[in-house]
Order: structure tokens, then sequence, then C-alpha cells
């Protein structure tokens, strides 16, 4: 005979097994970029960038200076991730608290990437040649850039909006008393 588990244990599986699942895929991510920081950095694509006469934008410069600082940041978060997950499967009060830790971290993170994604297609427009802005061409161009950047703002935006509120319903799950109950 099988025994019921309750809709607030099959929930707090469901949703470990599934970050679980999500810290693993990451964790194998961040293997994959630490590789290609290692190839990357031996190629030295600023440099061909700047060969070629192509202005780098700062951001793109700060990033392939700190590649490898940020890809162990996030390697070392997808781990954190990991065990805070199996703690949370486990129903151990501290993975629970953990787990909410990191939805309330990636929402907001989520919100902070915003301004990123406008400093990117304003970068973009550094990397065209000089002269360009006065050709025929220019007028064309520069539009379907402006609605590029405003077609990624607010996709990024209601991309933001929608794990702020998957993530918040789920931290209101976390803390409720039936939930809250199966962890020690």
């Amino acid at each position: 005979m099988r025994s019921t588990r309750s809709p607030a244990a099959a929930f707090v599986d469901v949703t470990a097994r599934l970050s679980l699942l999500m810290a693993g895929l990451s964790i194998a991510w961040s293997l994959f970029q630490l590789l290609l920081v290692a190839v990357l950095g031996r190629l030295d694509p600023m440099g061909w960038l700047q060969q070629q006469g192509l202005p780098v934008p700062t951001a793109m410069q700060w990033a392939a200076r700190h590649a490898l600082s940020l890809t162990l940041l996030m390697l070392l978060s997808s781990v954190a991730l990991l065990v805070v997950s199996w703690a949370f499967l486990r129903h151990r009060e501290w993975g629970r608290i953990g787990f909410i830790v990191f939805l309330v971290v990636v929402a907001l993170a989520n919100f902070a990437m915003l301004p990123l994604v406008d400093g990117m297609f304003a970068a973009m427009q550094t990397i065209l040649p000089s002269g360009f802005q006065d050709s025929p061409d220019s007028r064309e161009v520069l539009a379907q850039m402006q609605a590029s950047r405003w077609t990624a703002l607010i996709g990024a935006g209601a991309t933001a909006l929608a794990f702020a509120g998957l993530h918040g319903w789920l931290v209101v799950k976390l803390c409720r008393d039936e939930v809250r109950a199966l962890f020690r």
C-alpha cells in the first residue's frame, strides 16, 4: 500500500529536484565557460578587434579582463545552489532559507541586468565606422538598432517581471505553515 504525501511535501520535492537539475546544468555550463575563457584568453579576441580598427566598448574590455573571475563566481554560485537545493530536498531548515535567499537574489539580479542590455546597444553604436552616421544607409540601420534596443529592453523587463512574480509566489509558498512544518 502506497502512503500519500501531503501536497506541501510534493511541492517541496518537485521544487527541490528541479533546482538540483538547474544547479547541475549551471555547473556544467560554468565548466564549459572556463574552457572557453582559457581558449579565448590565448586567442586574444580584444586584440583582434582592435587590429581590425574596431573600437572595443569599455564594458566588453572589462568583461574580457575579468572573464575568469566572473566564470568562477558563476561556478561557485552554482555549487552553492546545488548544496542549498540538496539540503532543501532533505528538508533542512537552512536549505529552505537558503533557497528563499537564492530566489530573491536572482529576482533582483534580473532587474540589475536591464542597464547592461541598454549599454550593449549603446556600445554597438560605437562600433559603427566613422562617418557612417552621415551615409544614406545610416538612418535605416540606426532605426533598426533602436527598434531592436527597445524590443530587447521590453523583453528583458517582461522576463524580469515574470521571474519576480514566480519567485515571489515560491517565497510565499515556502513561508506557509504547512511547508515550514516539513523542515527541521
